[in-house]
């Protein structure tokens, strides 16, 4: 799978409601965008439509406390997957998913330094099947300007889905979201119930 990146773009291309939400502390859940999987305009369109891309709704996004902490000041860093674009290439040998990824980032009142790392995944689901085939994991960091408690990037990948000359590639899905750890995903968890 191909990755390419730009860092510190500060505010997403598109911003949406829910990433708007972000900067006061809201639970994102996005799960859509349009651009890839959506409607094809011919049947020639639909014959070679982009695979279906989700945010998964748990893994949208990741707050991280310092050690021992965890209440709202010990948080060192959030940051979400807020929306993303792209298209689709197919070849002889397959389809080519081109995906730009927008995190925004925010700093917390424990965090030491101006750069937050994290991790996010993007995993294949062949037709018909929830429990993806392929899952890859990158390593991201966030840089804050002094002053600033907002930053992002924009993450560009390439996942190829092999498929055989003329196949149709729009009933596969990717997933994508950040890699958690247990209490990280039990945290995200307790906030969306309240």
């Amino acid at each position: 799978m191909d990755r390419r990146r730009d860092r510190n773009i500060g505010t997403p291309a598109r911003k949406s409601p829910r990433a708007l939400a972000f900067a006061s502390l809201g639970v994102l859940a996005l799960t859509g965008c349009s651009g890839l999987g959506g409607a094809a305009n011919s049947p020639a369109d639909a014959a070679l439509a982009c695979p279906k891309v989700s945010i998964v709704r748990d893994l949208a996004e990741v707050t991280q406390f310092r050690n021992g902490g965890r209440d709202l000041t010990d948080v060192t860093s959030r940051a979400a997957l807020a929306d993303y674009s792209g298209n689709c290439d197919y070849t002889s040998d397959g389809v080519t998913v081109n995906v730009n990824v927008f995190l925004i980032a925010e700093r917390g009142p424990a965090m030491q330094g101006n750069t937050a790392n994290y991790r996010y995944f993007v995993a294949v689901a062949k037709p018909g099947e929830e429990a993806p085939t392929t899952k890859t994991e990158f390593d991201t960091s966030v840089t804050f300007e002094s002053g600033k408690l907002r930053s992002g990037s924009r993450e560009e990948l390439a996942p190829k889905i092999p498929l055989p000359k003329d196949a149709n590639g729009k009933d596969w899905k990717i997933f994508l979201g950040f890699q958690l750890t247990p209490e990280q995903l039990a945290f995200n968890r307790a906030q969306m119930k309240q």
